[in-house]
């Protein structure tokens, strides 16, 4: 069976944000969020997820017509027949039949399913657990399924909700506003959480702020959140190339209970009080859903649990084993939805779900683009052995590979990566390619035969969505890899699933005695993780790194540009 799903639905009145789609044919998955391909962040203004559509299509060979079914999230209220009629014929070209047959081709081919229960569906059938509970939780689900947040169990391939609530005022609102309050977008909360670790907790201001949380396993955390007044739209982030509509229509920080409440102490400081206390409140919903539910196996998914600190505390927290899926906010809808579809009457996979679901490009493909743009490269016969020696001369590498990573993280086929022994290395991608604040930290990626000689806890991170802490006579072999509360964001790489990073690595390894790499997104500032070879020579030219390997072929930014005389003199972040 072929399944196509859509996030969100083409008709959706609602302003969205992580376009996605997904296809499903057989054993071959693709899913892909539309920004990558675009390079528009939280894009709310297209009809649906068209061109990252037609890339799954021609990556997996199928046409839209081949499709058995069509999954859209559920909607707020009934669309009208005509309406899809026109979108399945005239848009896709997937029904080709007489009006009058179109009501029973749709019903047998389209299905719907809900924000919360896409949610749970990528998490239980991304695990490879046969049962397990399931908890998720968000800023409120959409207009078709309200839901902030759900909890219940994965049992006999069903998903029973036991608790449920809808809202706007659930936990991850309460660090929206907590990051705007201190003088982010409302959608930086990963500038919150990199932040908080410069900070000192403010009894106080933990007391104010912890009598607007309440707790209970009915309605999961609860925020009594206040907006005195709304702010006006911002033309100073209005820019052509990198276009960012959660910043252009949200002033911040803006005028809420938060702000007010926080306005004597320091941002740091601020950070560090609120991360506690959302790491506390939902430990404490944990320990209380615990007694729910006979496994001893949970799945987290929803936006929240992309914060890897709080991820981090939820290792040990009640459940034997744990799961974060690689795409847990909306960003995985599409392909929760279809997976809900597919597995309705199937065990679930032995093998957890890779991140490698997105398009690829041939070596043809890639020789085109660059051959087009006149550029003086080298092909190799060991790309991994060449790119590791560049690495270890503290050269930083753009790493085109292999099928487009799904989710947020680059993990080894859309890279920039570095030396992580020198600090330089950070302070060089930041300032000059990544413009990140000087307190975000970097992640390392690590082979799975090494990793447990680096960090203390024993887990299995391929979607590098956990903080770990490293070990201190570790940390000062790589600098620029650890933050400074002494954790790390890894990325832990197997063979089997990503052998030529893994050989990048492993090469790197033989050369400085060091199974570690700096690994960060392939991006520069302002717009979403590459996704194609023009895109990745584009930041090439512009000076964004000192070699792209793509394919087998390696470009040299000095071989391919003559530039003028510029002062880049990067400040110490060295602040352990």
């Amino acid at each position: 069976m072929i399944i196509a799903s859509l996030y969100p639905c083409p008709f959706d009145i609602q302003d969205r944000h992580e376009f996605n789609a997904s296809i499903l044919s057989g054993d071959q998955i693709f899913a892909y969020e539309e920004g990558k391909v675009t390079t528009v962040k939280n894009d709310g203004t297209s009809k649906f997820p068209e061109r990252t559509l037609m890339l799954g299509f021609k990556e997996l060979n199928i046409t839209p017509n081949q499709v058995d079914r069509w999954v859209f999230p559920t909607p707020i209220s009934e669309i009208e027949l005509k309406d899809y009629h026109l979108f399945f014929t005239w848009f896709l070209k997937a029904y080709n039949g007489s009006v009058d047959d179109f009501k029973e081709w749709f019903d047998e081919h389209v299905e719907f399913v809900d924000h919360q229960i896409s949610h749970a569906a990528l998490a239980a059938y991304g695990s490879t657990f046969s049962e397990c509970a399931f908890l998720c939780m968000d800023g409120g689900g959409d207009f078709g399924d309200p839901r902030g947040y759900i909890f219940g169990d994965f049992l006999d391939n069903k998903f029973n909700v036991k608790f449920e609530s809808s809202g706007f005022d659930h936990i991850a609102n309460y660090h929206s506003f907590l990051t705007d309050s201190i003088g982010f977008s409302g959608d930086d909360n990963g500038k919150t959480s990199g932040l908080a670790s410069y900070g000192k907790v403010q009894s106080k201001l933990k007391e104010e702020i912890s009598s607007l949380i309440t707790i209970s396993k009915e309605n999961g955390v609860k925020f009594e959140r206040k907006r005195f007044k709304f702010t006006n739209v911002n033309l100073s982030k209005v820019k052509a190339d990198s276009y960012d509509r959660t910043k252009i229509f949200s002033q911040y920080p803006s005028d809420t209970n938060m702000l007010r409440l926080g306005v004597e102490y320091l941002p740091h400081d601020i950070a560090a009080t609120g991360e506690q206390i959302l790491q506390e409140s939902v430990l404490e919903l944990v320990r209380l859903l615990r007694q729910e539910t006979d496994s001893k196996n949970i799945v987290f998914s929803g936006g929240l649990f992309q914060n890897v600190a709080l991820n981090k505390a939820l290792l040990n927290a009640e459940f034997d084993n744990v799961y974060f899926p690689s795409a847990p906010s909306d960003s995985g809808l599409s392909l929760g939805a279809a997976l809900y579809i597919k597995n309705k009457n199937k065990p679930n996979s032995s093998e957890t779900l890779s991140a490698f679901l997105g398009p690829s490009f041939s070596g043809s493909d890639i020789t085109e683009v660059l051959d087009r743009h006149r550029l003086i490269y080298h092909k190799h016969k060991d790309i991994a052995e060449v790119v590791a020696q560049k690495l270890s001369e503290g050269q930083t590498v753009g790493w085109f590979q292999g099928r487009g990573e799904f989710g947020p993280r680059s993990l080894g086929n859309r890279s920039l990566v570095a030396d992580p022994r020198d600090m330089k290395s950070k302070e060089k991608i930041n300032q000059l390619l990544k413009k990140r604040d000087w307190f975000m930290p970097y992640a390392p990626s690590i082979l799975e035969e090494d990793y447990l000689d680096w960090v203390d806890q024993e887990h299995y991170s391929p979607y590098m969505q956990i903080a770990f802490d490293m070990s201190s006579d570790m940390a000062d072999k790589v600098p620029s890899a650890v933050h400074v509360d002494g954790t790390t964001r890894v990325h832990v790489v197997r063979k089997s699933e990503n052998s030529l990073y893994w050989s990048l690595i492993n090469e790197f390894k033989k050369l400085t005695g060091i199974p570690v790499l700096l690994n960060t997104s392939f991006n520069r500032h302002g717009i979403a993780t590459i996704s194609t070879p023009r895109q990745a020579v584009e930041h090439l030219l512009e000076g964004c790194m000192d070699y792209l390997a793509i394919g087998d072929n390696l470009v040299a930014f000095e071989d391919n540009r003559i530039v003028a005389q510029r002062n880049e003199v990067t400040e110490s972040e060295d602040f352990l």
